[in-house]
């Protein structure tokens, strides 16, 4: 039950960052979004106010496996809301859609807006503070390869679950419809893929290093965190889109969240053996400095 109310809170919280953004569009002058001209306004109120539920809701297991201080881990949400989630989605929908031609200022106010009250009301409401898992121990060459394998991963992850729903999205891409668009050339697909690469692991990196749990959970919450925030907040708003192609990113979304974090998670997290040698080690430090 407390936890329920802490996710209403958030939520609250949500809905403020959403005002706060409207009102710095307002003073700043900032340009909003450009919708399809069919959209209602009213529906698409209802809609954002249901995607903040998913938005939160996706977030919640991750948080409360967080093992640090309210400030660190409110940092943490914060920076995946901005970067991780937003600066990201800007880059995809610019790639994809006619949406943010002119609108990029406002879309950049309302992620900031999201990471400052909804990332501190997460960060502070849901974790502990204690000692996570942490990461694996690895020497600095080690450490390199396997940044580098995570960044090359995405790009793959991305081209083949979208090449799996291609015959299915590319004549609405094509068509136009409801403002998207597709790239001039594949090569400009995966070179901003691999910048988005920098951000996803950027911002997912702090989660593995503060998780207190275990690998496995870790691999669920981040997936979930990744799906829910990545694909399916912005589809559950997008009531402008044919309900085929929210189905078919829906799906693909999913699968490159859950796919990406059991790789991160392969790749950086603390094995149990190391978990718990590091615990018997700080047990040890801990009683030699209360002997002296």
């Amino acid at each position: 039950m407390k936890d329920l109310v802490k996710l209403v809170v958030c939520w609250i919280a949500f809905v403020a960052a959403s005002i706060a953004s409207g009102i710095a569009n307002r003073i700043l002058h900032l340009p909003a979004i450009e919708l399809p001209g069919s959209t209602n306004i009213q529906s698409l109120f209802l809609t954002q106010l249901a995607a903040g539920v998913v938005l939160v809701v996706g977030l919640y297991p991750l948080a409360r496996g967080l093992a640090a201080r309210g400030i660190a881990r409110a940092a943490a949400v914060g920076a995946f809301l901005l970067i991780g989630f937003g600066v990201n989605g800007i880059i995809e929908t610019r790639l994809f859609t006619h949406f943010l031609d002119h609108g990029v200022g406002g879309a950049a106010a309302y992620y900031a807006s999201l990471a400052v009250f909804l990332g501190a009301a997460i960060g502070y409401f849901f974790g502990s503070p204690g000692q996570p898992a942490g990461f694996s121990r690895r020497s600095m060459p080690t450490w390199f390869v396997r940044a580098s394998a995570a960044w090359i991963a995405w790009p793959l992850i991305y081209l083949f679950f979208g090449a799996c729903i291609l015959p299915v999205v590319v004549p609405y891409y094509r068509a136009g419809i409801a403002g998207l668009q597709l790239p001039d050339s594949m090569s400009i697909v995966i070179g901003v893929q691999l910048i988005r690469s920098v951000f996803f692991l950027a911002t997912s990196l702090p989660f593995i290093a503060l998780w207190k749990g275990s690998r496995r959970n870790l691999w669920f919450t981040l997936g979930l965190a990744h799906a829910f925030t990545i694909g399916l907040y912005g589809l559950v708003g997008a009531i402008w889109l044919p309900p085929i192609l929210r189905l078919m990113h829906g799906i693909e979304m999913a699968c490159d969240a859950f796919a990406y974090a059991g790789l991160l998670v392969l790749l950086f997290a603390a094995t149990p053996e190391q978990s718990t040698a590091k615990r018997v080690t700080e047990i040890g430090m801990f009683g030699v400095q209360a002997a002296k």
